[in-house]
């Protein structure tokens, strides 16, 4: 799973926002969250961590020394919460709950992430910025966060339907 996380993540990747082309909307989570699903949150959590590491091996740039751990914190955040939700009660009701619940989580957990990365991240590069940062990772990064967690819900159910008997197999 995490190899095919990696090359949905190498070979798409869709900037939501034009005034931030750099927060790109992947398919990879929807993986780790199938994984996380069939096998375990632990499990699912080790998708994201390993097709991010896979990524930064086959496309090593230097803003991705940031975002990377910044992908690792939204994903494991995402799917643990999923899974861990779904797993204890496996019924479609608590997948979508669990992928809501994810999704709320992690545009939660990823506010005082951002607040915290986002000042090293522009003093590392030299960015200056008219906005607030509080205005921008309320405004952006935050609704960002939900979209991207809605697409991946939206995507995770009907795949996972359809393979759940055969990764159960795994």
């Amino acid at each position: 799973m995490s190899s095919l996380a990696t090359v949905l993540m190498l070979a798409l990747q869709v900037p939501l926002f034009p005034c931030a082309p750099f927060l790109t909307y992947d398919l990879s989570d929807v993986p780790a969250v199938i994984a996380g699903f069939a096998m375990g949150p632990w499990q699912g959590m080790m998708v994201v961590v390993l097709k991010n590491l896979l990524f930064l091996i086959q496309r090593p740039q230097a803003t991705e020394l940031i975002g990377i751990p910044m992908n690792i914190a939204a994903g494991v955040t995402m799917v643990g919460v999923s899974a861990s939700f779904y797993w204890h009660r496996k019924s479609r009701f608590s997948a979508l709950l669990g992928l809501l619940l994810g999704t709320l989580a992690m545009a939660t957990i990823m506010i005082p992430v951002n607040l915290l990365v986002y000042p090293f991240f522009a003093w590392v590069f030299g960015i200056q910025s008219e906005l607030d940062l509080t205005t921008f990772v309320l405004g952006t990064v935050t609704p960002f966060n939900l979209l991207k967690g809605a697409l991946t819900a939206l995507l995770t159910l009907p795949v996972y339907k359809r393979f759940s008997s055969f990764l159960k197999l795994w």
